[in-house]
């Protein structure tokens, strides 16, 4: 049996649903969905189409 090539997925943690729309806005990223993950401090998952990305990256490119 062989397994089918995973599509790349940008995850970043969010306190609430809406952040994640607002994100996609701002960086002008495709939302696939919005994950509940559970947990106290970041309870949702936004996932995004694409490579990992690093808001640390950002701050620090130069």
């Amino acid at each position: 049996m062989t397994e089918e090539p995973r599509e790349k997925e940008n995850r970043h943690a969010v306190t609430k649903p809406e952040f994640c729309r607002k994100m996609a806005r701002k960086y002008g990223w495709n939302l696939k969905r919005i994950e509940r993950v559970g947990g106290q401090g970041l309870p949702y998952e936004c996932v995004f189409e694409g490579e990992q990305t690093s808001f640390e990256d950002m701050t620090y490119d130069n």
